[in-house]
């Protein structure tokens, strides 16, 4: 009974940690520290690279939506980013066998950007017009820049702590 539950804690704790993301983003959003919506994806970004096999895509599309409901976006909006960010995600992990932090560094910040442009883009295109980019939007940006060496460095720990490079 104990390794069904160590089993299936193993198996779930890339969502889970993605769900953390999420919510801490929600706590913080009303200070200073407001990642954006995107805050999640440096969670998904280092288990697709680590754990892709834990992390199947309708599990990303759950969260996205959920995600959009939590934050009152339009239904779906987060989940078709995240979908973006994932391709562009595959495209890329195709060049590099084992790519140094620096070249994943690089990556995000590549993908990252790309990803909050497509959402402003996004939301504008559901408002129908267009929508200012401002300075919040260029903090966003820079706070999860600032921010993804702490989190992979976190996740990074977990996951040798908790074994999950090893088989289940």
């Amino acid at each position: 009974m104990l390794s069904d539950i160590k089993y299936f804690f193993k198996i779930s704790f890339p969502t889970l940690s993605i769900l953390f993301l999420i919510f801490l983003n929600l706590f913080l959003s009303n200070s200073f520290l407001d990642f954006g919506q995107l805050f999640a994806f440096q969670a998904i970004f280092f288990w697709l690279l680590y754990l892709p096999k834990f992390l199947p895509l309708y599990i990303i599309l759950i969260l996205g939506i959920i995600q959009d409901i939590i934050y009152l976006s339009p239904i779906g909006s987060t989940a078709l980013i995240f979908l973006l960010l994932i391709f562009l995600f595959e495209t890329y992990n195709k060049f590099f066998l084992e790519p140094s932090f620096f070249e994943l560094f690089i990556s995000f910040i590549v993908l990252f950007t790309i990803g909050m442009f497509a959402f402003w883009g996004l939301n504008s295109l559901i408002n129908l017009k267009f929508l200012l980019i401002n300075i919040n939007f260029l903090y966003k940006i820079l706070l999860n820049l600032l921010f993804f060496p702490i989190n992979y460095f976190f996740l990074h720990l977990l996951f040798k702590k908790l074994n999950l490079n090893k088989k289940l």
